[in-house]
Order: C-alpha cells, then sequence, then structure tokens
C-alpha cells in the first residue's frame, strides 16, 4: 500500500474526459508497521490531527486530506486554514468539535484540551449538503485514525456507489 502523504487540491489532476490522476510523490511511500514516519509531512491545511499532535500514522492520514478536499469542492475554499501545528488544530476543533478524551492520542506531547472551546460548526458552514454527502464527510474527518473510513469503504458508501 502507497500513502501518499501530501493530498492536496494542487495534487489532483482532473482530464478533460473526466480521469482523475494524483500527482507528486515526492512523499510518497510504500506503508509498512517499520516505515520511518517524517513528522513534516502534508501541507498544513490538509494535515490529519495525528500528525499535528506529533504522534504516529498510517494511510489514514491520506483519508483525512481527501476528506478536506471532499469539503473543498463545496466549500469553493480550504476547510481548515492554519498558520501553525496548534491553530490549524483549533481549527479543526472549532468545526468538528472536540472529539471524545479517549480518540486523542496518548503518545502525543499535547496533551487532550478539555479547556478548549469547540464549536462543531460544519453544519453551519455547509448547511446544503445531502445527508449522504455530510456522512461521508464526517467519516472522512473522523479524529481518531482507527476511526476514519477507508479507500476501500469509501468507494462503498452510498454517497460514492451511487456515481
Amino acid at each position: 500500500m502507497l500513502v501518499h502523504r501530501n493530498l492536496k487540491p494542487q495534487n489532483v489532476l482532473v482530464s478533460s474526459h473526466g480521469e482523475i490522476k494524483i500527482a507528486d510523490f515526492g512523499l510518497a511511500q510504500v506503508y509498512s508497521h517499520h516505515m520511518a514516519l517524517t513528522p513534516i509531512v502534508v501541507t498544513l491545511w490538509y494535515r490529519a490531527p495525528e500528525v499535528l499532535l506529533h504522534s504516529g500514522y498510517m494511510s489514514s492520514v491520506d483519508m483525512w486530506s481527501t476528506g478536506c478536499i471532499f469539503a473543498e469542492l463545496f466549500l469553493l475554499r480550504p476547510l481548515f486554514c492554519g498558520y501553525s501545528d496548534i491553530q490549524q488544530l483549533q481549527k479543526i476543533i472549532d468545526v468538528i468539535g472536540l472529539p471524545a478524551q479517549e480518540d486523542w492520542p496518548t503518545e502525543s506531547p499535547i496533551l487532550y484540551p478539555a479547556n478548549w472551546k469547540s464549536g462543531n460548526t460544519l453544519n453551519q458552514l455547509l448547511p446544503n449538503l445531502y445527508q449522504e454527502e455530510r456522512d461521508l464527510l464526517l467519516q472522512f474527518l473522523a479524529f481518531n485514525p482507527s476511526k476514519r473510513v477507508s479507500a476501500f469503504e469509501a468507494l462503498r458508501h452510498t454517497f460514492l456507489a451511487e456515481q
């Protein structure tokens, strides 16, 4: 399995025939449990919480980035626009809400922010999403990577299966 580690709109190419191709494999690696985890991967606005929290990461970082791109297709702008890891994390929590404490990585040097305000503003940002679109987006943007949808599961989601 290949982990791209830098999915963003600029790396998704669409031909005039509607074919989609992924570009820029400069940070890509073949995934294994023993692969070296580079601490700075993925453009900040598309970076998964586990990377922001300096925790271990897997191929699910690409699914988080896919969710950010998916949301951007509806918003016509990036969903999370932070300028530092901490600000990016705060913006994520503002939109999807503060995760349950058990979903916070225990190995993170950043402690669980029980006092952070969380907005859960996704419904306000994207009020016109159909239920299937919202459900898939929330599965892409699951804070806990083990609860995040896989590529295999996403392709079988009702929203994509109907396409």
